[in-house]
């Protein structure tokens, strides 16, 4: 205690005097506060207050800030409040019972802390306090420290969980990219295949419709009508292959893989196709409605164009609940807005709130179940959109549907990209002599069907054998090759004659079931020759005959 201190005081009680006195000598050395309270007792004895009778300096300074003077005070008079009263409470206790007790108390200011230290003295209480603030706020800011650490520990284990469902999906989706390309190599292949065989079913359907058709004129009415079920049943296996033939040509154009190259596409053309890809989604939710019009073609690629249209189209479809197909609709809006040309896709469904449609292009961000969305499907969308120049935007309201609109540029090449016979050719021309060179016997044999009657055809089955025939004799009017052969490929067979007999080269047609090989796509791309793709119609081939130039000699 410094000795500049006050002496203790107290208040004279009768018999107590000489214990305060006694007290207030060993607590003048003492570095804790010291306050004695005397109980003040009812009628009936019951305590009813405490008094203090007894501080000395050091409880002074800890007390007075607060509190003011104590001496001569009551208790519950300077502590009236809740906490007052359950110390109070306490106090009595520790009178009554005689058993000691410590409290940790903190004063009004929050601050500052006092381990008290409560004992039984006569007929009242000795309290000694502790000055305990600096290991209190140690304590805080220990406990602050690890709620800082639990705090942040949750949130990495948070980002972490984020950042593994992000990394599963993604994992997913590429799986899942890497099996579309493999299905989409070999839907690519099996297109190769069918088409093949496709092509000479087709055209021996034609071939013989068309001499059905002779004959019954021919013949009259009586052998007409006899045949009338026949031809009609031909025609029906006609109008089947045609049908074959645009579901191998989707499957083809599903399958590119040029995914960067840009070019004039049709976007009718485009949704289209997308509409019989995804008419399984549709077909019992709602009607598909066109409002088509007079577009140009625009920049951009066939393939991914149609995986964005087949994409909102299935969207669509998923907002329309099922069973009222009649009462909703999906519709397909075309129109030119100055250099650009805008593709809506709209639908009658459910409709979006605002928070939703405002992160619908995030990646992962879905509203499907757990499952049936990875949420990447409109993000990689605008993406596809974003590198064709072009602009994807949504609007929507709840309960009155989605727009999902689509932007691209005019392609400054509005030509058409393979050319088409205008009409049929009659029969009645030059005879001419055609080369049909092909590994498949039945592409020959219908080729010959449907020219032998007025031209030469002469066919070979190999590259090799056809390298062959034209080291001896070049004075084809036409040759119709298949671009991809076992042997010795029309790819292979190009590059030798460009070296040897290159004058015939410009008489070659290549035929194909779909170059599915980057070398075949290359060829096709930087070759300037004529293409058709297989199932070919009987009027392109007597065309292309006919409008080649006479053979030399003649």
């Amino acid at each position: 205690m410094n000795p500049s201190d006050p002496a203790p005081t107290a208040r004279p009680e009768g018999d107590g005097d000489a214990l305060l006195s006694a007290l207030a000598e060993v607590e003048r050395a003492s570095p804790d506060g010291c306050l004695v309270l005397r109980a003040v007792r009812d009628e009936a004895g019951a305590i009813t207050d405490f008094e203090w009778v007894f501080t000395n300096a050091t409880a002074d300074r800890m007390m007075n800030a607060f509190s003011g003077p104590l001496l001569g005070r009551r208790m519950l008079q300077v502590y009236a409040s809740p906490r007052g009263q359950a110390y109070f409470s306490v106090f009595r206790q520790v009178v009554e019972s005689g058993q000691s007790c410590v409290l940790e108390v903190p004063l009004p200011d929050e601050e500052t802390w006092l381990r008290t230290t409560l004992t039984r003295f006569q007929d009242g209480l000795v309290v000694r306090l502790q000055d305990i603030s600096p290991s209190k706020r140690s304590e805080r800011e220990r406990d602050s420290l690890l709620v800082q650490a639990h705090t942040g520990r949750l949130e990495a284990e948070a980002l972490a969980r984020q950042r593994a469902g992000e990394l599963n999906a993604a994992r997913e989706k590429l799986l899942q990219t890497e099996r579309l390309s493999v299905a989409g190599q070999l839907a690519a292949g099996v297109g190769h295949e069918i088409n093949n065989p496709l092509a000479f079913v087709a055209g021996n359907l034609h071939v013989a419709l068309e001499q059905l058709t002779g004959v019954a004129r021919e013949l009259g009415a009586p052998v007409a009508e006899r045949l009338r079920e026949t031809v009609q049943a031909l025609e029906d296996a006609r109008r089947g292959a045609e049908r074959i033939r645009s579901i191998v040509k989707d499957l083809r154009t599903l399958a590119r893989t040029d995914e960067t190259r840009l070019g004039p596409v049709d976007v009718h053309a485009a949704l289209e196709f997308s509409v019989s890809l995804a008419m399984p989604h549709l077909r019992h939710r709602a009607r598909v409605e066109r409002h088509y019009g007079a577009v140009p073609k625009v920049r951009a690629n066939e393939a991914r164009l149609g995986q964005v249209f087949l994409n909102l189209l299935v969207n669509a479809a998923q907002a329309i609940p099922e069973g009222n197909a009649t009462g909703h609709s999906v519709l397909l809006v075309t129109r030119q807005e100055g250099e650009r040309v805008v593709v809506e896709v709209r639908d009658s469904g459910v409709g979006m709130s605002r928070e939703v449609l405002s992160r619908i292009f995030e990646p992962f961000f879905t509203t499907k179940s757990q499952g049936d969305s990875m949420g990447l499907g409109l993000s990689i969308c605008l993406g596809i959109i974003h590198a064709m120049e072009g602009e994807l935007k949504a609007e929507s309201e709840p309960g009155r549907g989605s727009t999902f609109r689509v932007t691209l540029p005019v392609s400054e090449e509005q030509g058409a990209s393979e050319p088409a016979p205008s009409g049929p050719v009659a029969d009645v021309q030059a005879r001419k002599r055609v080369l049909v060179i092909d590994d498949e016997p039945g592409i020959g044999s219908v080729m010959k069907r449907i020219l032998g009657r007025v031209h030469e055809v002469v066919v070979v089955q190999s590259g090799r054998e056809a390298l062959a025939v034209l080291e001896k004799d070049d004075g084809f009017d036409r040759v119709f090759c298949d671009l991809m052969m076992a042997d010795l490929t029309g790819m292979d067979l190009h590059a030798r004659l460009s070296e040897r007999r290159s004058e015939c080269l410009s008489r070659f047609v290549f035929m194909t079931g779909g170059g599915f090989t980057d070398r075949a796509r290359a060829f096709l791309k930087d070759v300037s020759a004529i293409r058709i793709d297989k199932p070919f119609e009987a009027e392109t081939i007597r065309t292309l005959v006919a409008q080649a130039p006479p053979r030399r000699g003649t």
